[in-house]
Formats: structure tokens, C-alpha cells, sequence
């Protein structure tokens, strides 16, 4: 039987970008601390895959692999120095033992290199990690920028579809707000019966499946009534922030809100421009909570079947448990919005679709074991 490819063993393609290869490493990686107590195959399987992405993440070793084929020498040199680094030689101690093996200092360095590649990249949770799982994953700062590169690469997969998708949706939005007070109760209810769709359409997408028009409203035919439950929640606590701001914000943002009169808000005097200010900021302030209650609840109600109370409960309590990357995460979106502004509202073409993606991104990585959104974790 032919040997299985470095590529296959990472299940990626040859033509794979550096980016994918990273993500199909690390969807295959464990907790590699635990690695040192842990059985035979554990290690023989994460060397394999250490030993694929040392030579695929390095373009003279992939241009070198590809045009001569697998070079044993480097992978039995590999190997050692891996499975050194597993027993816990820093990188001073493993030079200096690769040094007492006579190798010659570029054989020294260059497996230096491999092995740093492979230690910088961030663990996937193991199963161990898994044991005492309350529901969701506390993850570092740095994941928030990592979510919106794991989005881009399910945007390219379906880029014209995705453009389209959110075209319509958008357009949906628009039509639904030009009818007075029920187009907009509908566009509440409905907004989590079309993400979950989406999220689905993800999901499908990173399996190997075609997005297509009718994920845009699969949660119209599955699991609706959590959806609108949670969509019910979301139209509540938009008009309870409504009538706090208006409470705040008195008169002038009454009119501003109702339209009762005609009103510029560049005439209103200093102290009803204060209050109408603080009422703005007030309402952004209690929007938070709401939002971190809905952020995740669809994407628990389709994939984990859970009741719309217990997804709100525990969507609220991951996203107040992962304040440092989604701080991470809305910065970069503030900044897409920036540049959305400047060039004329085309950079949304980019921006809503990376938002969907992203989000499935982030709930792969809080709460389930695999963190790649292109290759399926064994």
C-alpha cells in the first residue's frame, strides 16, 4: 500500500494555502502537555501530524517534499527532536542533546525550526480537557482575531453566494422597517430564525456542502419555535431599551425616536443634547447584556437541541466569559465599519458575511472540541 501523503495526513490539498495547513494542524492537535503521560498511539498520531505540518509550513521543505517526495532522513531527525520536546527540553537542552548526536549545526537549526513552528501553534482541546466540561471554553484575547481569519476562509470557500445571501437579507431587513411597528416586531422575531440558517449553512459548508438559498431559511422549518422564543426575548429587550433611553433621554429623544415633530438635533440646546448623549450611551450600555444573551443562543438551539432559556443562559455566560477576545473581535468589525464608511458602504459586501462566519468561527471554538472551520477533527 502507498504511504499516505503529508497532505492527506493533514487532510488538506496541495494546493492548500499556508493558512489552511495551520488550521488543519491545529484542529488535530491536543493538549500537548498532556502528551507526557499519555499512551503510545496518542504520541505516534501527533507526531505524524507534527511531523506533516513541519514540512507543509516550511515552503522550501513543501517545495522540496513536492518535487521529490517524503525525505526519511529529516523525519526519523524530526521526530527525535519532537518527541524530546514532549518530554520537556527547552530549547537550549534540545540543541545541546542534538549537538552530542553530532549533527552538524544546520541540520541543528533547521530542526530547531520545525519544532518551534510546531510548538507555536495553539493547542485544540484534548479529551482530557473535555472531563468537567460546564458548557463552554474560556479562551485567550488573541482567539478574537483568529475567529475572523477562520471566517474569511468559510467566506472564500462561497464568496458570490455568501455576497447574495446577505444581499437578500439585508434587503429583507429594509423592506420589513419601511412597515410601521410590525415590520419591525416581524424583523425581531425572525432575525435568529435566519441566523440559525446560516449557521447551518456554515456547518454545511465546512463539511464539503454547497451554501445555498434555502439555508437562508432553514430555521423557518427547524426548531422555529425556540427561535422565535429567543426572537421573542431579543423584541422585549429592544423595547425595554427603548423606554429606558426614552426615559433618559426625555423629549427630545422621544421625537427622535417617534418622530411626533420635526427636529434637528444640531438646534437642540447644550442640555438636551447632554441628555439625548446620555441616553445614547446608557442604551449601548444595556444593549451588551441583551446582545450576549442572543449572540450564541441559535447556533445552541440547532446544533445542541437546547431549550431557549438554557441557550440564552449559557450564550450569556460564554460571551462574559470570553470578554478579551470578543473585545479583540469587535474591534477588528469596528474597523471593517470604518472602512465600510470611506468606501461608500462596499466594504459590507465583505463585512456582513465575515460577521456570520466569524460568529459560527467563535462558537466552534468555545464550545466544541475542534477549532478549524475547513477540516473535520479526528
Amino acid at each position: 500500500m502507498a504511504e499516505e501523503s503529508l497532505y492527506a495526513v493533514l487532510g488538506v490539498s496541495g494546493a492548500s494555502p499556508q493558512e489552511e495547513i495551520v488550521q488543519a494542524f491545529r484542529a488535530r492537535s491536543f493538549d500537548r502537555d498532556a502528551l507526557q503521560k499519555g499512551n503510545e498511539d496518542e504520541r505516534l498520531r501527533f507526531t505524524e501530524w507534527a511531523h506533516a505540518y513541519a514540512v507543509l509550513s516550511d515552503p522550501g521543505l513543501r517545495a522540496k517534499y513536492d518535487q521529490s517526495g517524503p525525505d526519511e532522513s529529516f523525519r526519523e531527525k524530526f521526530n527525535l527532536a519532537l518527541g524530546l520536546a514532549l518530554k520537556g527540553y527547552d530549547d537550549e537542552m534540545l540543541s545541546e542533546y542534538l549537538r552530542r548526536l553530532s549533527f552538524d549545526e544546520k541540520t541543528i537549526e533547521g530542526l530547531m525550526a520545525a519544532v518551534s513552528r510546531v510548538r507555536e501553534v495553539p493547542e485544540a482541546p484534548s479529551p482530557r480537557q473535555q472531563e468537567g466540561f460546564e458548557g463552554y471554553r474560556k479562551l485567550g484575547a488573541t482567539q478574537g482575531w483568529q475567529w475572523v481569519k477562520e471566517g474569511f476562509l468559510l467566506f472564500r470557500k462561497s464568496p458570490l453566494i455568501w455576497i447574495v445571501l446577505c444581499m437578500i437579507l439585508t434587503a429583507i431587513g429594509l423592506t420589513l422597517s419601511l412597515i410601521p411597528i410590525a415590520g419591525e416586531i416581524v424583523l425581531y422575531l425572525a432575525s435568529p430564525l435566519f441566523a440559525a440558517g446560516l449557521m447551518q449553512g456554515c456547518r454545511d459548508l465546512e463539511g464539503g456542502g454547497e451554501l445555498e438559498l434555502a439555508h437562508l431559511f432553514l430555521g423557518f422549518r427547524r426548531d422555529a419555535r425556540q427561535l422565535l422564543r429567543i426572537g421573542g426575548v431579543y423584541l422585549f429587550g429592544q423595547i425595554l431599551i427603548l423606554g429606558i433611553m426614552v426615559a433618559f433621554g426625555g423629549d427630545a429623544m422621544e421625537k427622535l425616536f417617534f418622530g411626533t415633530s420635526d427636529i434637528d438635533p444640531a438646534t437642540l440646546p447644550p442640555a438636551e443634547t447632554s441628555r439625548v448623549m446620555l441616553s445614547l450611551l446608557v442604551g449601548m450600555a444595556v444593549s451588551v447584556p441583551l446582545m450576549m444573551m442572543i449572540w450564541f443562543a441559535p447556533l445552541l438551539v440547532i446544533f445542541r437541541g437546547m431549550q431557549a432559556k438554557d441557550a440564552m443562559q449559557l450564550s450569556f455566560a460564554a460571551c462574559l466569559g470570553n470578554t478579551r477576545p470578543f473585545l479583540v473581535f469587535g474591534s477588528v468589525f469596528l474597523f471593517m465599519a470604518f472602512l465600510s464608511g470611506i468606501t461608500f458602504g462596499l466594504g459590507l459586501l465583505l463585512m456582513i458575511p465575515l460577521i456570520f462566519t466569524s460568529t459560527y468561527a467563535s462558537y466552534r471554538d468555545i464550545f466544541e472540541s475542534s477549532t478549524h472551520v475547513d477540516i473535520e477533527a479526528e
